[in-house]
């Protein structure tokens, strides 16, 4: 489990860490598997993913600075794991196929309206 204080100081909604726990109860990810963590805020998420699974995570958020991130994630241990990146979810510049997985938790409903993203995945 996760330090409470981290936690309280980096939630921006309900949850995420356990909203993740929930979400990844059925998803096969194993160490090595690259992750897009699409609308990850302050990088809860990519960290639980991190720290459990061993998963390689792009971490993406266009409102959260990429530094601010990468170095909450040195502070956790998890930055070789985690890259963070600040970009908008309807424009990125990855294949299509590149990720095992894309996971967003508490975030879709901001970008996720746009025919442009829905075509991406």
């Amino acid at each position: 489990m996760m330090d409470s204080d981290f936690l309280h100081e980096n939630m921006m909604g309900p949850n995420a860490w356990l909203l993740a726990e929930e979400l990844t109860l059925t998803l096969p990810l194993k160490k090595g598997m690259r992750v897009l963590d699409l609308g990850c805020g302050r990088g809860v998420t990519s960290i639980f993913l991190a720290k459990k699974f061993g998963v390689q995570v792009f971490a993406v958020d266009l409102g959260i600075s990429a530094t601010e991130n990468y170095n909450r994630f040195q502070r956790m241990g998890v930055a070789d794991l985690i890259i963070p990146m600040q970009l908008d979810a309807t424009s990125l510049p990855f294949a299509k196929g590149f990720f095992d997985a894309v996971i967003s938790v508490d975030s879709y409903h901001y970008f996720g309206n746009s025919d442009a993203t829905s075509q991406k995945f």
